[in-house]
């Protein structure tokens, strides 16, 4: 991933893992301490999919790195970001390392976003404090992605046509509007309640290597010294 002064960085989607899942646990889980092990099986447990988060042209690097370390925080696994204009910038003075859990998907349009995540069978809604879908309607929905745009333009006309309607938060306040990363945070909260970890068991499997393997110093040389090991044992059986 790119990085800039003052911690800011351009989080980039995770390697493919250089072995069979069970392989990399297999090497790795050893030389992990039991308090860390069980704390990664119980944040793997508990992972999401059936709610993703989508980032439309967020300007400001805080508010797009505290809705990654928000949906860390709440079980969601996915965050898609559009990037239309500009790419998605990070802090790590707010991520405090979130980024090396999270799947982060990237969207060059509105379009293309909301028609993957329509094939994997989501409703998409976007944020707007003029709808009058609730956020309790929307969490009975099975696959949902809930979408938060630019911070003063809001979201995007392509991306509002793309999507399958919009939900407000209730404000009884003076102000008019939420920040748009404590929008996530409340409107992600109430879609993630109740529900429980629905990863498939190979998904499971693969975090649970990847987990492992961002806990290891060096856990890249951990496995290359592995897979060359498998290797070897290949060939004298070949032989």
């Amino acid at each position: 991933m790119k990085r800039w002064a003052d911690g800011v960085f351009a989080p980039a989607p995770p390697a493919p893992l250089p072995m069979p899942a069970a392989a990399c646990v297999r090497a790795l889980e050893p030389l992990v301490v039991d308090e860390r092990r069980e704390r990664i099986a119980k944040a793997v447990e508990g992972r999401v999919r059936s709610v993703v988060a989508v980032i439309e042209g967020l300007s400001d690097p805080h508010n797009a790195s505290a809705i990654l370390r928000t949906s860390d925080a709440l079980g969601v696994h996915e965050v898609h970001a559009i990037e239309a204009h500009a790419h998605v910038r990070m802090t790590t003075r707010v991520t405090k390392g979130a980024e090396k859990w999270m799947d982060l998907r990237r969207h060059s349009a509105p379009e293309p976003c909301a028609n993957e995540l329509r094939a994997r069978g989501y409703k998409l809604y976007v944020a707007d404090m003029r709808a009058t879908v609730t956020l309790e309607q929307i969490a009975e929905q099975p696959r949902v992605a809930l979408a938060f745009g630019n911070e003063h333009a809001g979201i995007s006309p392509s991306l509002r046509a793309a999507s399958d309607g919009a939900f407000a938060i209730p404000m009884t306040g003076m102000v008019e509007s939420f920040n748009v990363s404590v929008a996530a945070g409340i409107a992600l909260y109430v879609a993630t309640r109740g529900r429980r970890g629905d990863l498939t068991e190979d998904e499971r499997a693969e975090l649970h290597a990847r987990f492992l393997l961002e806990s290891v110093r060096g856990g890249e040389l951990v496995l290359e010294r592995a897979l060359e090991e498998a290797r070897a044992a290949a060939r004298r059986n070949e032989g």
